[in-house]
């Protein structure tokens, strides 16, 4: 289990090493907040409200995901209480949450991929999919979390979407 530790602090660190000297880091910021709850919840609530058909559940959805999301990684959070990366030291994440296990981010990403991976085919699904993957990646090059932060993320994100979908689908959802 030491070695996977280990393993993990040392792939987060080479994946810093990417963004910490480069000019395009704040690439690297904007994508990473691109996955953010507050955009997320304003553009659930706008396919809920103004999209036509189904779109319009699938909004719903995407506010439904985005809380579930967040109640699954706060709670396992304060489980784990994993410290985050240390070149986090007094910024802005450390203060809203000391914890990086699982990536609330990566949670939230896997289940809108569910969500609106069902709806979308294609080169959507092919930029949703770069998108997200983009979105995660991001959080470990900005040393935010660690690379296991991620993939226990996800795989909690894929499993809350599925079950989302499976309970209510989106022409259910009434306006």
């Amino acid at each position: 289990m030491e070695r996977l530790i280990d393993l993990d602090h040392r792939l987060s660190s080479q994946a810093g090493a990417l963004v910490r000297a480069s000019r395009y880091r704040w690439l690297a910021v904007a994508w990473a907040h691109s996955g953010d709850s507050p955009i997320w919840l304003i553009i659930g609530a706008g396919l809920w409200r103004l999209a036509p058909g189904a779109w319009a559940g699938t909004g719903a959805q995407i506010i439904a995901v985005t809380l579930l999301a967040f109640l699954l990684s706060t709670a396992l959070k304060s489980i784990f209480r994993r410290a985050r990366p240390v070149h986090q030291a007094g910024q802005f994440y450390l203060d809203l949450d000391q914890h990086s296990f699982p990536s609330g981010h990566a949670t939230r990403i896997g289940g809108l991929i569910v969500v609106l991976g069902h709806r979308l085919s294609g080169w959507g699904l092919a930029i949703l999919l770069l998108w997200g993957l983009g979105v995660c990646v991001s959080r470990v090059a900005l040393q935010l979390h660690y690379a296991s932060d991620i993939a226990v993320g996800l795989f909690f994100g894929l499993a809350a979407g599925a079950l989302l979908l499976q309970q209510c689908a989106p022409g259910q959802i009434a306006r």
